[in-house]
């Protein structure tokens, strides 16, 4: 099996040298800038499911209050009309989501978003392309069973999607407090309790990820979930996406708008038109565990 070491020792190696070889303090005036209305996204394709979850929201000028009732682009109040390869997705008012049932998605195909909506008085347009991964993802074992801390390996091994080389791990603990807190745990032993929980989601919600690995290997990749994946006591969730070039591209940019250098970078977001935000697809299975004392 090929072992895959976690890319978050890397992150904190490079935010260290950016640091220390930082060549300036750039800002970046936004009295400068101009607002223009956009089309903002939120959806994920997803094979063997229908379409749903799209989110179709529209964009604020800085320094102004969101205001939550016009927020989101709908078919009354924006004209919106939202499709997938020209097939008209329906919107869930409860949700406040675009879905259709009637689209199954599928693996290695591509489809196109359209959206046309009226925002602040003006017509605008945008698509975006996504292909979903190839068939072949699959993790080997989707239960760990019950592990003991520090005392056994978490290994998560799976074939990869060929093509898709971008592997993210959401690893979150079912049951999350203070009193399941692994006080001795190496990285921050013995942390009080009123500094937990001003960080709690920082503990609850993890993730880790692998980039540019073999995807045409014929041998399991092998991942470990490692001290900073797990802080609690607790039955553990780890969904494992494959994601596409879009799921890839915005996971890595859309938060991180300043390189290491300290120059200002725009988000990829691989909109036509009037549209940012993000449209992509991956495949997702499911692993879980139990750690114990």
């Amino acid at each position: 099996m090929k072992r895959i070491i976690s890319k978050k020792y890397f992150v904190l190696m490079l935010v260290v040298a950016g640091m220390l070889s930082s060549c300036g303090d750039p800002v970046v005036d936004i009295n400068e800038t101009v607002y223009t209305s956009k089309i903002a996204v939120n959806g994920f394709l997803y094979p063997n499911e229908p379409v749903k979850d799209i989110f179709i929201t529209r964009n604020f000028e800085i320094n102004t209050p969101i205001d939550t009732t016009t927020l989101f682009l709908t078919p009354q109040t924006n004209a919106a009309v939202v499709k997938i390869n020209d097939i008209l997705l329906q919107f869930d008012q409860a949700t406040k989501t675009y879905f259709n049932n009637n689209i199954n998605v599928e693996y290695g195909t591509t489809y196109r978003l359209d959206i046309e909506a009226v925002v602040d008085g003006i017509q605008l347009n945008t698509y975006c392309y996504t292909t979903t991964p190839n068939e072949g993802f699959r993790v080997l074992d989707n239960d760990l069973d019950t592990l003991k801390y520090r005392q056994s390996d978490i290994m998560i091994n799976f074939f990869p999607s060929p093509g898709t080389t971008f592997y993210v791990f959401s690893i979150i603990a079912d049951s999350a407090s203070y009193d399941n807190f692994i006080t001795n745990n190496p990285l921050l032993p013995n942390y009080p309790e009123d500094e937990f929980n001003l960080n709690y989601n920082s503990f609850r919600f993890q993730w880790n990820m692998l980039l540019n690995i073999n995807s045409y290997s014929q041998d399991p990749i092998e991942f470990q979930i490692r001290d900073f994946d797990t802080w609690f006591y607790s039955s553990y969730k780890v969904i494992v996406y494959a994601g596409d070039e879009n799921f890839k591209d915005y996971f890595l940019t859309a938060k991180r708008v300043q390189q290491f250098d300290g120059n200002f970078i725009e988000p990829e977001f691989h909109f036509a038109g009037d549209g940012i935000g993000v449209f992509g697809s991956a495949i997702r299975d499911t692993v879980t565990f139990t750690l114990i004392p």
